[in-house]
């Protein structure tokens, strides 16, 4: 009866042969991840501010979700040592990730609907909702517990609400359907050559993303194929609410993965839109030569990217 109440998303078997769950930490990450997304559209509360989830997503920083991360002595996982497993899933296509890393971000889980469970008719369901959060909601609570002492308490984690596709922030996709069994359909696209769930891209989208990925090759012939409707979503949204050209993506997103610090940790467009300020800092910088500067590349004037990018992109 107590797992009726709290819900339950089914874990299939196949984690096991993929390569990162002899990870202990990045196993667990992941089930924490699936178990406190959102099953149903919901405003949750984070850190001041009401967050519009879709399915699938849920609201965190790096932070709390290493406090659910804890050593055999209590210690939790570090913030920077979530982010690096974070970005594990990011790679391999289960998750994308939006918002700003102190404030909370969006974490959107691919797929999510394989894993969701209807709930809504097992015995006492909306009782134990209701008695728990004095209103109707949508899912456990992603609540830090404070078993390994007062440290942990200061998260202070609001969220209610299990979650669904990998895409990025509630702002994003609000105005989109979930493609949860049993929930009305996804809107479907007109414009969209490319779409799953609530990720869609147009044509010069999926181009884009079918492009970056040539890079990626280029760098490592075996790197696994992309979810392309992700990827494109990504590109789109980098079009549209961050008013970058598919060019501009396109230079950026070469110069990281030739760069010899940001070559092999910038390998997919969710990445690139998270560190975009600092690649491009870091990109328009001008070294000194013979103590002098030297000229800063013009990026409005396009002769110079002649023979530099795959022309037929372009």
């Amino acid at each position: 009866m107590e797992n009726q109440k709290s819900g339950y998303v089914p874990l299939y078997r196949s984690v096991l042969k993929q390569a990162w769950s002899k990870d202990v930490y990045l196993r667990t990450l992941w089930e924490n991840l699936l178990l406190s997304a959102a099953r149903k559209p919901f405003t949750a509360s984070f850190k001041g501010k009401q967050w519009h989830l879709s399915v699938g997503q849920l609201v965190a920083t790096a932070a709390d979700l290493g406090l659910q991360l804890c050593d055999r002595k209590g210690n939790p996982a570090s913030r920077d040592q979530v982010e690096r497993m974070l970005q594990v899933f990011v790679r391999e296509g289960m998750i994308s990730i939006d918002g700003e890393k102190q404030k909370g971000r969006v974490i959107t889980i691919t797929n999510y609907s394989e894993y969701a469970q209807k709930i809504d008719d097992l015995p006492a369901h909306e009782a134990a909702h209701e008695a728990a959060h004095g209103e109707a909601s949508n899912g456990a609570a992603l609540k830090v517990v404070a078993a390994h002492g007062g440290a942990h308490e200061a998260a202070q984690h609001e969220q209610e609400g299990n979650n669904n596709n990998i895409k990025t922030s509630s702002s994003e996709n609000s105005d989109e359907s979930s493609d949860k069994p049993g929930n009305k359909l996804p809107v479907l696209r007109p414009e969209a050559a490319i779409q799953s769930g609530t990720k869609w891209g147009n044509s010069e989208d999926l181009r884009c993303a079918e492009w970056l990925f040539s890079v990626v090759q280029s760098i490592s012939s075996t790197a696994k194929k992309p979810n392309y409707a992700a990827w494109a979503n990504d590109i789109r949204l980098m079009r549209q609410r961050d008013h970058r050209t598919h060019k501009e993506i396109a230079v950026l997103f070469r110069w990281a993965c030739e760069d010899a610090f940001w070559k092999g940790n910038v390998l997919c467009p969710a990445t690139l839109r998270e560190k975009w300020t600092q690649l491009d800092i870091k990109r328009n910088k001008r070294p000194a030569a013979n103590g002098q500067a030297r000229q800063e590349i013009d990026y409005n004037n396009t002769d110079w990217i002649s023979g530099v990018l795959d022309e037929k992109f372009f």
